[in-house]
């Protein structure tokens, strides 16, 4: 119980930062409708290359902290399913097409794999002289 306690709410956390970050992101591009999961997918993979992909790995995290963060908030947060209908929806709708549609999965995919990448650099430690 008390691990579904932890997904869920850091699940419910992860959805409220992922709602603000796209309505801030449709203020800020109102003419890209993907700016909202491009900047959350970037996020989401740079804390989770940070959090398990540094120096220590997926076994080395506490797991509650890997349910509540890594589970719950990172999984309410990137929004894969998102992407998929947004890369569809852009490639059927004027302005976009197919070309429009594959730069736009193809930004979120290589973003988010250098996130994952910068994520686990930065979780090195730093060597003390």
């Amino acid at each position: 119980m008390w691990n579904l306690l932890l997904v869920g709410t850091g699940g419910g956390l992860g959805a409220m930062l992922r709602y603000g970050i796209s309505t801030m992101m449709k203020a800020w591009f109102p003419g890209y409708i993907g700016a909202g999961t491009l900047i959350v997918n970037v996020i989401g993979s740079l804390a989770i290359g940070y959090v398990l992909g540094g120096p220590h790995d997926s076994k080395s995290v506490a797991e509650s902290i890997r349910l509540f963060f890594v589970i719950g908030v990172l999984g309410g947060l990137t929004t894969f399913s998102s992407l998929a209908y947004e890369t569809f929806f852009i490639a059927n709708n004027p302005g976009g097409g197919i070309a429009v549609s594959l730069g736009h999965m193809t930004a979120n995919v290589l973003l988010g794999l250098v996130a994952v990448w910068l994520g686990a650099y930065l979780a090195r430690p730093i060597p003390i002289a």
